[in-house]
């Protein structure tokens, strides 16, 4: 079992750092517990910062108190918002702070939740502030990788040199463990599930009644468990609703709060109009395959057996797309990520760039792959636009099955060469 014994530096820092040279306001945003502060730690070590906590109730009465005094407490230097979630007026205070004065890296902010969008938030800081989310370590952090992973820029380069594929055992684990920092630190799976615990009823005794403004919504815990047991699915809002005993209005005010806090992904449906066959609902899951595989008790040893292997290959399916999702923060080669169906047929992740062009993904959490896998992304989704369709699987080996045809493993996500190799 792998244990995380040492702080990590994050791929995104060098990101953090040209942003904060170039905007007034930068705002870390993602869940609770991914490492936002560490990483505004990191960053501000090498220059002159002030630093301050919103989770101090002192410290907030006294931003409520005097917002305008409060942002500008240390001028000329950057001042670090801690948890700003937890005062969304302080916005307006920025705003006019900012206006007076355009100096880059001013403020650099983090929030467990989007609370530019809250409607207690002031002002929205458009124009005055960039985001970037931060979503739990990815494999390439864990493992310390120097170079960040570029899975996609890799496959555009054709996939060179060789890759020093994970067993499928230790990929198992990865998938399990996910990739919350202090989860991972934990030395036992029992001690994991009491993390997981925790942080769960942290998250809906008190961050969820605070950012509702008390309108507490008492089925998030019975969301998120759903949304555990299903691993990824198509968001059905009729029968999430009728599962959960609500109506469907209520229903997606629990989902934008899930969303607000960063605990839900959706990949949306691609190819939307094309045809009246194509399926048009995204799929959506937990932000982390960790934290769905304790919400319902899925062990390492549970995956291999037979009433555990099906909810293992959607935990995979999971794992995969999030780990694509860390990578867009510093891919050379920026996309998009869907999913298709057409009818009972349907292609995992289509990977969309700029220009067009495609990527089809279907993975597999087996060792082996069915017969006929790559002619039914050919035939699903065919032309000129897709440049590389990929069948990632559970086993060791890598394949190139025709020109932009690959058998790859999982963990090549991250243990593949440079794309420049």
């Amino acid at each position: 079992m792998f244990t995380l014994n040492t702080e990590v530096k994050r791929h995104c820092s060098g990101l953090l750092g040209e942003i904060l040279d170039e905007s007034p306001i930068v705002v870390i945003q993602g869940a609770r517990q991914v490492g936002k502060s560490t990483l505004a730690r990191q960053v501000t070590e090498r220059c002159d910062a002030w630093s301050v906590s919103l989770d101090d109730t002192d410290v907030a009465a006294l931003a409520r108190s005097d917002p305008r005094g409060f942002v500008g407490q240390a001028p000329g230097r950057l001042l670090v918002l801690d948890e700003a979630q937890r005062e969304p007026t302080l916005t307006l205070a920025l705003k006019m702070a900012v206006d007076r004065n355009r100096r880059p890296g001013q403020f650099l902010i983090t929030g467990s939740a989007d609370f530019l969008r809250l409607k207690t938030t002031g002002d929205s800081l458009a124009g005055r502030a960039e985001i970037l989310t931060l979503r739990p370590l990815s494999m390439g952090e864990l493992q310390q990788r120097r170079t960040p992973e570029d899975w996609v820029s890799w496959i555009l380069a054709g996939a060179p040199g060789r890759i020093q594929a994970e067993s499928p055992e230790a990929t198992r684990e990865c998938i399990i463990s996910g990739g919350y920092p202090l989860a991972l630190s934990r030395r036992t799976p029992a001690s994991r599930q009491r993390w997981f615990n925790g942080y769960l009823q942290s998250i809906v005794t008190k961050d969820a009644e605070e950012l509702s403004g008390g309108d507490f919504p008492g089925k998030l815990p019975q969301l998120l468990r759903l949304l555990a047991a299903e691993g990824v699915s198509e968001y059905v809002a009729a029968k999430m609703a009728r599962h959960l005993g609500v109506s469907e209005k209520t229903l997606g005010g629990y989902f934008d709060l899930a969303h607000a806090m960063y605990l839900v992904e959706a990949l949306p449906a691609w190819g939307v109009g094309i045809s009246k066959r194509v399926i048009r609902r995204p799929k959506v899951s937990l932000v982390d395959s960790g934290l769905a595989a304790v919400s319902v008790g899925m062990t390492v040893e549970k995956s291999r057996l037979v009433g555990g292997m099906e909810y293992f290959g959607a935990l995979t399916e999971q794992f995969v797309a999030g780990e694509l999702r860390k990578q867009r923060e510093w891919t050379a080669s920026p996309f998009d990520l869907y999913h298709y169906r057409h009818r009972d047929q349907e292609v995992d992740i289509v990977i969309e760039l700029p220009d067009g062009r495609l990527i089809l993904v279907e993975v597999k959490s087996g060792l082996s792959v069915p017969k006929g896998t790559f002619a039914k992304l050919e035939q699903l989704i065919p032309g000129d636009r897709v440049v590389a369709r990929v069948v990632l699987y559970l086993g060791e080996q890598s394949l190139k099955i025709a020109p932009g045809n690959y058998l790859l493993p999982i963990s090549s996500l991250w243990t593949h060469p440079d794309s420049a190799s």
